[in-house]
């Protein structure tokens, strides 16, 4: 796939998640953003902390190669990503209907931050820099692990899919919880 086409992708998608995110959790009392469904899982507000550790995961890591001197830039700053395996299992398992256990450093406390949509919100601008200042780089080679598991490998191009698909998953799922009977208004 053409990493440009990608990056472009990626920017309206980010965009729309941010609005979305806005849309849904932007006039939310603190009462509504902390209330949580009766079967206990996750309501509004912690699943925006949940996005917020997983972002600061994966931003922690991307910085630093992104703005590395010896990073991998792209041939006449045109390339071709392919996601790797593991990746593209990531990926294709975050787009699925499944409910998945959340990685240990990713689970919530009983309340979410003060301000977490201002958080989440400042962690989607800083995605979007991100996304603006890899552009010369091949995404493809640009190597790393995994925030949860030393053992799986992304390249950077993964990194910005993974993120981008994570928090569109919980978009829905924020909406859900919002359309519930028992939600508080």
């Amino acid at each position: 796939m053409n990493q440009e086409a990608l990056r472009s992708r990626l920017f309206i998608e980010l965009d729309c998640v941010t609005l979305d995110a806005r849309e849904i959790a932007g006039k939310l009392s603190v009462t509504q953003l902390t209330w949580r469904p009766s079967d206990n899982g996750w309501g509004v507000g912690h699943i925006l902390e949940h996005l917020v550790l997983s972002h600061d995961s994966y931003l922690t890591r991307m910085r630093g190669l992104i703005y590395a001197r010896n990073a991998a830039h792209a041939e006449d700053g045109h390339a071709d990503w392919e996601p790797s395996l593991a990746g593209w299992l990531l990926v294709s398992s975050l787009r699925s209907k499944r409910r998945m256990p959340s990685p240990k450093p990713w689970r919530v406390n009983p309340e979410p931050r003060a301000e977490v949509l201002k958080e989440f919100l400042g962690r989607q601008d800083q995605l979007v820099t991100f996304l603006r200042a890899a552009s010369a780089l091949d995404w493809t080679r640009v190597r790393l692990t995994s925030p949860t598991a030393r053992f799986i490998r992304l390249n950077l191009g993964d990194a910005f899919m993974v993120l981008t698909v994570h928090a569109q998953r919980h978009i829905k799922q924020m909406e859900r919880i919002r359309d519930l009977p028992d939600f508080p208004s």
